[in-house]
């Protein structure tokens, strides 16, 4: 575990790290697009669910591409490339997107200002092969499902826990102070019913999944491909990594990563759910203009995730090393 938190202080964030955002077009048509930018390049990958495009420029091309449609604006590529990420990522009403889509080709036209001076851009990405809409979308879903279902089953032994203990209160007599504060014994088969037959259920089935990628989805996503990121780059965990691929493609292997049964459920583990979680890795030397525009607080938070991930390793860490040394007294005569 401290080797995974040394991992975690020195890794640097891809585009795999980067959570799915949904992008919703005037004309009604929804895609998820993720993005990773720095100070001199951009990779994108979008989808409609059935086909995946890509693109990755820097340097030269891009300050071509920049002139071309901007051929009387000048200024810091890393400025234009967080004017760029700002209409991408958090469209308002002086942006305007025009997309067109074909089966080989995505083109997402920006129009919007930047310091009052008019400011276009073409994203053009290519289709993408299969592999990366797997990698991307398709495996990270499945386990985000498996543990969410995981964190869900948690859930269910702490509220089973806490209904044995209001009924060790009320045999020795304790009563609640008001009537309305009582509640009934959890059934989590009751529970699923009257999930299945509300009319939240219907609306969510309706939605085509436009929701799944809500702020506390797209941090479970991050945190989902770092786990993957450590275990494929730890040699001792490498064999779990490759006996996991092989379950996915249909053959048996042990289970990829150790029981949680000992440890705390993941859903009691406080997070923070500001809907505008940023990406782990932040660009170095950010241009005055970039730097006015992004919040504090947003960098607070996230430093507060990281340091709150930090202190529940070294707490696991510490742990282990505790049931060591019990083991060890309990071998001595």
């Amino acid at each position: 575990m401290t080797s995974e938190l040394h991992w975690r202080r020195h890794w640097k964030p891809d585009l795999y790290a980067c959570p799915w955002k949904p992008l919703d077009l005037a004309d009604g048509k929804h895609y998820l697009i993720k993005s990773k930018f720095d100070d001199s390049s951009y990779e994108l990958l979008v989808t409609d669910l059935s086909r995946f495009w890509y693109e990755s420029l820097s340097g030269d091309k891009l300050k071509s591409r920049v002139s071309t449609l901007n051929p009387c604006f000048e200024a810091p590529l890393s400025t234009i490339l967080d004017q760029i990420k700002e209409n991408l990522l958090n469209q308002d009403k002086k942006t305007q997107l025009n997309l067109s889509a074909s089966d080989d080709k995505f083109v997402l036209e920006i129009n919007s200002q930047l310091a009052g001076i008019p400011f276009c851009y073409s994203f053009q990405a290519e289709l993408a092969n299969q592999e990366m809409g797997r990698d991307h979308l398709t495996v990270p879903l499945l386990v985000m499902v498996g543990e969410m279902y995981r964190q869900q089953k948690e859930l269910f032994k702490v509220l089973e826990a806490k209904d044995n203990q209001i009924k060790d209160y009320k045999s020795q007599g304790a009563k609640v102070s008001r009537k309305y504060l009582e509640t009934l014994p959890f059934d989590s088969v009751a529970f699923y019913n009257n999930m299945t037959t509300s009319k939240g259920f219907e609306e969510e089935v309706k939605s085509f999944g436009e929701k799944t990628f809500t702020s506390e989805a797209q941090e479970l996503y991050r945190d989902i491909i770092t786990k993957q990121s450590w275990l494929k780059s730890s040699p001792v965990k490498s064999d779990k990594i490759t006996s996991s691929e092989e379950s996915i493609n249909g053959k048996p292997s042990d289970p990829s990563v150790e029981s949680w049964a000992n440890r705390f459920p993941g859903s009691v583990v406080p997070k923070d759910n500001s809907p505008n979680k940023i990406s782990p890795e932040k660009s170095e030397g950010k241009s005055p203009a970039s730097s006015s525009s992004e919040a504090s607080p947003l960098k607070d938070s996230e430093l507060l995730r990281r340091q709150a991930l930090e202190r529940k390793l070294e707490l696991e860490a510490a742990k282990e090393q505790e049931k060591g040394k019990k083991k060890k007294r309990k071998l001595k005569f």
